[in-house]
């Protein structure tokens, strides 16, 4: 997530990734650029650095930042479908299918819900209920800078922007492979584009709102994002990811984004005036 970010020195840049948002194919462009040994998957989430390390370069040494960005609507979706309905086409039934991190969202759920025994159990959580419980986890954490889990944490972390931390320039998920090959042009770097590492959706959706279905029963509906985006979640959406939204210049539907001609209206700095001092 954006909370820690990988120091690129021979770029002088600092790059920051969100878990949902094509973090694979952002590791997969800098290993073009840096020896990452082949049996460890996880180089670029264990040699990160913490923001305030990632921020003594970008204003000391004048590094570039770069985040990579998703709508915050199809990324939560994303997450949802993932980790509590289907993963890989495996359906997602019961507590003991889930992830352990997924487990105690769940488990939370069931607590502030009153369900017990083994109707716990099972995978009951619907998305609009998945959404109220990030919201309860947040609220719960001992102090503002400590993320909840990555899936469903912001991408940008608030309470770093209001200590200085901040973004040169945004890549976004949906105009991926033109951003990258931008930024692979200005700095240098070589860039082959790839199929990005996407959630596999039935073709055709079925009609209707499955934000009150319980996820263990999501799996057998032929759905897409469009099937959980309601006035209703939408509203909880942008309340709980609303500095993404400020951030990255999202607008509230994603189906804006299919609009001709659309372009994205991002907050960053002026990265261009950075560039002469990064190495060629």
């Amino acid at each position: 997530m954006g909370w820690r970010g990988y120091i690129h020195h021979p770029r002088k840049t600092v790059f920051f990734w969100s878990q949902k948002a094509a973090c694979t194919s952002l590791f997969g462009f800098l290993a073009e650029d840096v020896e990452v040994p082949k049996s460890d998957k996880r180089f670029f989430h264990t040699h990160s650095d913490a923001y305030f390390e990632c921020l003594r370069m970008m204003r000391k040494e004048r590094y570039l930042s770069v985040i990579l960005a998703r709508h915050p609507v199809t990324r939560i979706i994303s997450a949802y479908i993932n980790k509590f309905c289907q993963y890989r086409s495996r359906p997602l039934h019961a507590r003991a299918d889930l992830e352990p991190f997924a487990q105690e969202l769940h488990d939370l759920y069931c607590r502030e819900a009153g369900i017990t025994g083994a109707a716990a159990e099972t995978n009951v959580m619907s998305f609009i209920q998945f959404l109220d419980t990030v919201a309860i986890c947040r609220a719960a954490r001992p102090e503002p800078e400590l993320p909840i889990n990555g899936h469903w944490e912001t991408q940008v972390p608030a309470v770093l922007l209001g200590r200085g931390l901040y973004y040169d320039r945004i890549l976004h998920v949906e105009t991926l492979k033109d951003d990258l090959g931008a930024l692979a042009r200005d700095l240098g770097m070589p860039y082959t584009p790839r199929q990005m590492n996407r959630t596999n959706l039935p073709e055709s959706a079925e009609d209707g709102a499955l934000v009150e279905v319980p996820a263990c029963e999501i799996a057998s509906h032929d759905f897409s994002y469009d099937n959980f985006i309601t006035q209703a979640s939408l509203e909880r959406i942008k309340s709980l990811y609303a500095v993404d939204f400020a951030t990255f210049g999202y607008p509230s539907d994603p189906a804006a984004m299919k609009a001709p001609g659309y372009r994205f209206k991002t907050r960053h700095r002026n990265w261009r005036s950075v560039l002469p001092h990064l190495p060629r």
